[in-house]
């Protein structure tokens, strides 16, 4: 049976495998390149094989945002019947069986946005019968599953900091490789969806729930509620799907977000949301250092409608930029929800969010140490390297190998800790951000409109917070 790698938090051995005259003879069958499969599978990773009908490839057509909104994506995405397999050391471990609609195969298509209009493609496979495509068994059993490319260790890194963050779900996935209608496609993850399902991913009411994502690309989608933030993004749906809403369904939930931004804006969100999960989401993003805020897939959470359920923030997705910087808050740290959520030290935003750092910082830090140390010691990390091989060869690109990789982002931890250390230190102080002035400068303050935090006008400072020119200063 195929088995989990489970965020590599325990090595799995691949061994290398032989290609059996068995297999060879299926695979031939099933117009497969033999030598193609070959090699894939003589890296050491379970390897992908889809067939689609007459060869069919997904197609989609290229679309541009609208004056005033962001970015690139596609549209009309053409869902390909086929059939899937997976094979691993044991040889064929997963068979979703030719395609019947409703009954088994599956539908495969591109996935993505920017992304999608790259050379190499990711791909959202849509089983016709549920199943578990990482072998854990029936617990874990879902329809939507996805082959995310792989140019690094950012998506395992990226899930890893989510994990240990303690965000409410962590999407599990394998490392891979893909041939599909006998092309190698080279490296990816097979990768769990953000998706409803109680028993093994996000738990919300099948009726009266929702997951919303704040999303940079709604104006591609048929339906999505406004946002009040100043960011050029509006609320879209990972459940239900927006052409499954109904009206009432549409006013529950619009008037839920409508309530939520509010809150935020008067101070009383802790009516409205789960103050510990927005605070460990925020914490993870400036852990990773995202260069991308508007591509941080913002997902919520609304279990049910019930009037105290809180709104959640769900999991930490896409790390194409992240490790960008050592001395400054990620991207998100201050846009969306959060330029509301940073008001006072006394917040309860904030003193969760700093209470946060310092009860599971060093945690943190160890349980990546531990991380990277697994990973090389393992053949996991053979494996991952020569399907970076192929994979180099299959795109023409020089992608590192792992170990390369994880030294840089060991490089990138230790700088980061520092600096975190000592940015949420002076934030637990309320001095972070703010400009610091000496005593010898502070006669120059008599000259200027200087406030104190009550809005009273303060002739001559003494040390302390006050606010001038419209900023924070600190007079010291």
């Amino acid at each position: 049976m195929l088995r989990s790698q489970n965020h590599l938090l325990t090595a799995i051995s691949f061994l290398r495998i032989p290609l059996t005259m068995g297999i060879v003879i299926i695979l031939l069958n099933q117009h497969v390149a033999a030598q193609n499969l070959d090699e894939a599978l003589l890296a050491g990773l379970p390897v992908v094989v889809i067939e689609t009908v007459n060869g069919e490839e997904p197609t989609y057509e290229e679309v541009n945002a609208p004056k005033g909104c962001w970015g690139k994506s596609i549209k009309n995405a053409t869902k390909v019947p086929g059939h899937v397999q997976i094979y691993d050391s044991g040889g064929l471990c997963f068979d979703s069986g030719e395609y019947v609609e409703k009954e088994s195969g599956m539908t495969i298509k591109v996935r993505g946005n920017t992304s999608a209009l790259k050379v190499k493609k990711s791909y959202k496979i849509k089983l016709q019968k549920k199943d578990d495509m990482l072998g854990r068994g029936n617990s874990f059993k879902d329809k939507d599953w996805l082959l995310l490319k792989v140019w690094n260790m950012n998506t395992p890194i990226g899930m890893m900091v989510n994990k240990l963050c303690g965000l409410q779900w962590t999407p599990q996935y394998m490392f891979v490789n893909v041939v599909m209608n006998g092309d190698f496609r080279g490296l990816y993850t097979l990768t769990e969806s953000v998706d409803r399902n109680a028993d093994c991913r996000l738990n919300v009411d099948k009726s009266t729930g929702f997951i919303a994502e704040l999303d940079t690309y709604w104006w591609n989608e048929d339906y999505y509620i406004p946002s009040s933030f100043k960011e050029p993004m509006n609320y879209t749906f990972k459940y239900p799907d927006s052409d499954e809403l109904t009206d009432e369904q549409k006013t529950d939930i619009s008037g839920a977000l409508e309530r939520m931004e509010q809150s935020l804006a008067d101070g009383s969100y802790e009516t409205t949301i789960d103050v510990e999960s927005f605070a460990r989401w925020m914490l993870a993003h400036d852990i990773l250092g995202n260069a991308d805020g508007g591509g941080s897939n913002v997902f919520l959470t609304r279990h049910d409608n019930v009037a105290d359920t809180l709104i959640r923030m769900a999991c930490l997705w896409d790390f194409d930029n992240i490790m960008y910087a050592n001395d400054k808050w990620d991207d998100a740290h201050d846009r969306y929800f959060f330029h509301s959520l940073w008001n006072s030290p006394k917040d309860a935003f904030t003193k969760q969010y700093v209470s946060l750092w310092q009860s599971m910082g060093d945690e943190i830090y160890q349980g990546l140490t531990n991380f990277f140390d697994g990973l090389i010691a393992s053949d996991l990390c053979q494996a991952i390297d020569s399907s970076v091989v192929l994979n180099n060869k299959r795109w023409d690109r020089s992608d590192r190998p792992v170990t390369e990789n994880i030294e840089l982002a060991r490089e990138y931890f230790s700088k980061r800790w520092q600096w975190l250390n000592q940015a949420i230190s002076e934030l637990a102080d309320g001095t972070n951000g703010v400009e610091q002035i000496a005593d010898n400068r502070r006669q120059q303050l008599s000259t200027n409109l200087v406030f104190d935090l009550q809005g009273r006008r303060v002739a001559q400072p003494a040390k302390g917070l006050y606010i001038c020119d419209g900023k924070k200063i600190l007079v010291k």
